[in-house]
């Protein structure tokens, strides 16, 4: 019995060490999203893409009337636009870090909001991911105690 313990504390303790780690590197990997939304009246929709310099972002928004406000990092207007037809804009981050694309809907019929970002995930998500690693470690150590001597 203790044989069965001690592979299958090394198989998940492993298992575990992999996956973590490979998270760890993938979120460090911009993908790119799809922002198709559609916004009720009176209603915002925050997008806040992590993003590295060099990355794109394009968003068209379409409605009676709306407002569209695109920070970067530092906080620091790009664009701001409030219309009452199409309003599109392409993005190239020219800093990494946290971008916000808010969308506001100041009508009283619905706005459309159609396109892609490229985003990676926060800092918060790296350390899930080692937690994981570290997690396997632990397990494959306490299994270590099941070896047959």
């Amino acid at each position: 019995m203790a044989g069965k313990i001690f592979y299958a504390a090394m198989a998940a303790g492993a298992a575990f060490v992999a996956i973590g780690l490979a998270s760890s590197i993938y979120s460090n990997v911009p993908i790119d999203v799809r922002l198709d939304n559609t916004l009720g009246p009176g209603k915002v929709d925050p997008i806040t893409p992590n993003m590295n310099a060099g990355n794109t972002a394009s968003i068209t928004v379409s409605g009676a009337s709306y407002e569209v406000e695109i920070k970067d990092p530092d906080g620091i207007i790009i664009a701001f636009e409030r219309g009452n037809s199409t309003f599109a804009y392409d993005l190239t981050a020219q800093k990494g870090g946290e971008h916000t694309i808010t969308v506001k809907n100041t009508g009283t019929s619905d706005v459309s909001i159609v396109g892609h970002t490229q985003t990676k995930s926060s800092p918060l998500a790296i350390s899930g991911a080692l937690m994981l690693a570290v997690t396997g470690i632990i397990v494959i150590g306490l299994g270590l105690r099941f070896r047959k001597h």
